[in-house]
Formats: structure tokens, C-alpha cells, sequence
């Protein structure tokens, strides 16, 4: 029941301006640089998403967003750590 509540619920979402997407896209850039990563590979997209999912739930502090970017978990490193 609630699994289908949450696929259900729909908010309004503020749209991505060109000038969102640049400071989105400077974010990612800083962290794959930071972190050897391509834009381009799995990595960066998956963390493309997250930051817009971030940036959706509100979050607009460009440090809190580059800060939740480099703290998420990496389900690779996770499944190797004891």
C-alpha cells in the first residue's frame, strides 16, 4: 500500500533553467575531477541524478550539494567492505 502511495504522489516540480543546468553541470564537473571520474561513465550519471534529485528536494547550497554528492554511499565500495 504504501509503495503504491509513493509511486502515486506526484509534487510540482520547479523547472531546469539553462542557468540551473550550468550550475548543476559545474557541481558534477567538480566532482568527478575530484574523484577521477568521467562525466560521461556510469558514475557521473548516476551522480548527475542525484544531484537534480537533490536539487529538486530543494537543496540550493552549491557546497550542501557537492557535500551530498561525495558522501553517498557507493554500492560497489559497500558490498566489498566487511
Amino acid at each position: 500500500m504504501w509503495r503504491e502511495w509513493v509511486m502515486l504522489t506526484d509534487w510540482p516540480k520547479e523547472a531546469l533553467t539553462s542557468e540551473t543546468m550550468v550550475f548543476l553541470k559545474s557541481i558534477l564537473q567538480e566532482w568527478c575531477v575530484k574523484n577521477g571520474a568521467s562525466i560521461l561513465s556510469d558514475a557521473g550519471a548516476a551522480k548527475a541524478r542525484s544531484l537534480i534529485d537533490w536539487y529538486e528536494f530543494g537543496i540550493r547550497d552549491r557546497d550542501e550539494l557537492l557535500r551530498l554528492l561525495s558522501e553517498e554511499i557507493d554500492p560497489a565500495t559497500r558490498a566489498a567492505s566487511p
